[in-house]
């Protein structure tokens, strides 16, 4: 494409110097602008190439001197210029043509190099914004990977302390709950470390979770499902999103309540979000363990950055002895 626009402006500057007169044939005035403008390409090409270190201005003089040496030099050689009937009749014409029409050729070539140039320049820069989308992109799928490496261990830890704790209690139920610790394990083993799987993947490992919760709290923990029929299994959701705020619906919820409470788990969709709620029941004068919001401000954090501001966490205790914990997310989103 730019050898097509150098050839157009040496063509027409061929065609204007045979139009106002300073030659009588078109087609030699046409060949020497084309010589002229591709033997100055090509001589910067090869002054760029050999000496990378040469500003614009000087490649752009010395191969501009170089190209009409040669090709000022070349009509003379050919016997074209002559006294009558030649390209040229005259030879102080042909001086004057020269300059003159070496001059508007400096001009417009050195305008249209410096319009390649800022192309170059262009490029560059989207080739460097590219580069750091692809650094910001990396680093953000490490960020992802650091707060879920913090989720993980937090909820594991406390499952084998509540099991150790158990095995000097009841030998019988902590052999429950390290089984169902074993199933739960081998669920997350299907997981690979990406920040994108599915919801019916997420739900069963948090139905493995609860289930884990049931053995150890008995019949203080009453758990509720209400998951609507158009929920399918294969909208793509991010794993080990919802564990954290399960956990503290158990932790700072039901597990201070000496009878219990309920925790229910739902899941609808509206319009084209995604709504997942979990209630559970509080003491009325509120929770007597103080949590480090570790959980919470991982799960808004990647809410953030995983669905880029379109997501939303909403927690509501206006309730007396109730807490509702509302995730909305988009249903369409696709893995990047």
């Amino acid at each position: 494409m730019s050898n097509l626009k150098l050839a157009f402006v040496c063509i027409a500057l061929g065609l204007l110097i045979h139009f106002i007169g300073w030659a009588k044939y078109p087609i030699i005035s046409i060949l020497i602008s084309l010589g002229i403008g591709f033997s100055i390409r090509l001589c910067r090409k090869w002054l760029k190439r050999h000496y990378p270190q040469m500003n614009l201005s000087l490649q752009f003089l010395l191969a501009a001197t170089f190209s009409f040496v040669v090709w000022g030099l070349t009509p003379l050689l050919l016997g074209v210029v002559k006294s009558t009937g030649g390209y040229v009749d005259d030879w102080q014409q042909y001086v004057g043509m020269l300059l003159i029409g070496s001059f508007i050729m400096v001009v417009v070539s050195f305008t249209y190099y410096q319009s390649i140039q800022a192309q170059d320049l262009k490029q560059s820069l989207a080739q460097v914004e590219l580069d750091q989308i692809k650094k910001d992109k990396v680093l953000l799928e490490t960020e992802l990977r650091l707060l879920q490496s913090q989720i993980e261990p937090h909820f594991l830890f406390n499952t084998l302390a509540n099991i150790q704790a158990l095995i000097a209690i009841d030998t019988k139920q902590a052999n429950k709950m390290l089984i169902a610790l074993t199933a739960l394990l081998r669920q997350s083993l299907d997981r690979t470390r990406s920040e994108w799987l599915t919801l019916g993947h997420e739900l069963r490992f948090n139905k493995a979770y609860l289930a884990i919760q049931k053995i150890r709290l008995g019949d203080r923990l009453v758990i509720n499902y209400d998951i609507t029929d158009k929920i399918t299994d294969d909208i793509l959701f991010p794993p080990m999103l919802l564990q954290p705020l399960i956990e503290n619906a158990v932790t700072h919820g039901i597990e201070q309540l000496t009878s219990g409470g309920e925790l229910t788990l739902s899941v609808e969709k509206e319009e084209s979000n995604l709504v997942i709620s979990i209630t559970n029941n509080i003491p009325v004068d509120g929770s007597n363990r103080k949590g480090t919001q570790v959980g919470m401000n991982n799960v808004k954090t990647r809410l953030q950055q995983l669905y880029e501001g379109q997501a939303s966490l909403k927690y509501d205790n206006s309730q007396v002895g109730k807490v509702v914990v509302t995730m909305e997310v988009p249903l369409n989103v696709s893995q990047s």
